[in-house]
């Protein structure tokens, strides 16, 4: 019997979603491997990252599912199932932090370079800077910073200076992770268009 029929639902989409990212759109979308060979030389591939963040989804939403159908029920019974207006505020904070913080993503880099021209710069297009720094970094770390400080906000219900420093701190890290290892790894959003 089903104990917790949202958490079930949500480990079921998660599932379907990660092995549709392993199976159709990583192969379909990303032209290297996980591991490519060339001259004798082993080198990460592109398909590396995604490949193994959809197997981690995939794992970790099994995982979820099965423990919510076979954990026991609450004692209490003054948890209320279904959503309720407070889930749908939750919901639309959250949605308005991701929102704003995919368009600075998006859109900051190729303001500061239009910024930058606008003043006498001359430094070119954002197109042909987006692989060089600080440029390739500016929408990314800022858009990162927002979505991680904006979501840890939300949840904890107010702004803490604790929240900034662990934001901080998550996207020098991931930065690091993903921009160090790989010589030809652009940053979201870089590497779209």
């Amino acid at each position: 019997m089903q104990k917790a029929p949202w958490t079930v639902g949500l480990a079921i989409f998660f599932v379907a979603g990660s092995l549709f990212t392993l199976f159709v759109w990583i192969p379909i979308d990303i032209e290297t491997g996980v591991i490519e060979t060339f001259r004798r030389r082993v080198t990460i591939g592109d398909a590396m990252a995604p490949t193994v963040m959809a197997a981690a989804i995939l794992v970790v939403s099994i995982v979820m599912g099965i423990l919510a159908v076979i954990r026991p029920e609450p004692s209490t019974s003054k948890v209320k199932e279904g959503l309720d207006k407070q889930s749908f505020v939750f919901l639309a904070r959250l949605i308005v932090a991701v929102s704003v913080s995919l368009a600075l993503m998006v859109y900051l880099g190729p303001l500061v370079v239009d910024m930058v021209n606008a003043f006498g710069g001359e430094i070119g297009s954002y197109r042909q800077l987006r692989a060089t720094y600080p440029y390739k970094l500016i929408g990314y770390v800022v858009g990162g910073f927002t979505l991680i400080y904006g979501i840890i906000s939300i949840v904890e219900n107010r702004f803490s200076a604790n929240g900034a420093l662990v934001s901080i701190i998550a996207v020098i890290v991931i930065t690091i992770l993903y921009d160090v290892p790989f010589d030809n790894l652009l940053l979201p959003p870089n590497g779209s268009g």
